[in-house]
């Protein structure tokens, strides 16, 4: 089949929001990971050095922040932000609900 078809919905929830599709969705070299995030909820700092994978933060609705080596970047709907392997970032929710879609590959 040249297509996998997966909800998000149906993807065991892990660490308060977070969906991870790789294996639902059988993919190979992309990560895609959707979140939904409470209001203040605030992701764990780290990095993917180790894997050299980057990622794209796509902040479909909400407003937050992104802490990528320690500078606060602001987000607001809308907003996409590629952060490279090595840097150490940090997702932080702001006041309300926020939908984001966090991509990443090699």
């Amino acid at each position: 089949m040249s297509y996998t078809k997966a909800n998000y919905r149906d993807v065991d929830e892990l660490g308060g929001g977070l969906h991870f599709m790789r294996d639902a969705l059988e993919t190979e070299r992309l990560g895609v990971t959707i979140l939904e995030c409470d209001p203040n909820w605030t992701g764990k700092a780290h990095d993917h050095a180790e894997e050299g994978h980057e990622e794209v933060y796509f902040l479909v609705s909400g407003v937050a922040t992104l802490v990528v080596d320690g500078e606060v970047i602001p987000l607001e709907s809308g907003d996409a932000v590629r952060v490279s392997p090595e840097a150490t970032r940090q997702f932080r929710n702001g006041d309300t609900a926020s939908f984001v879609v966090v991509t990443g590959s090699p």
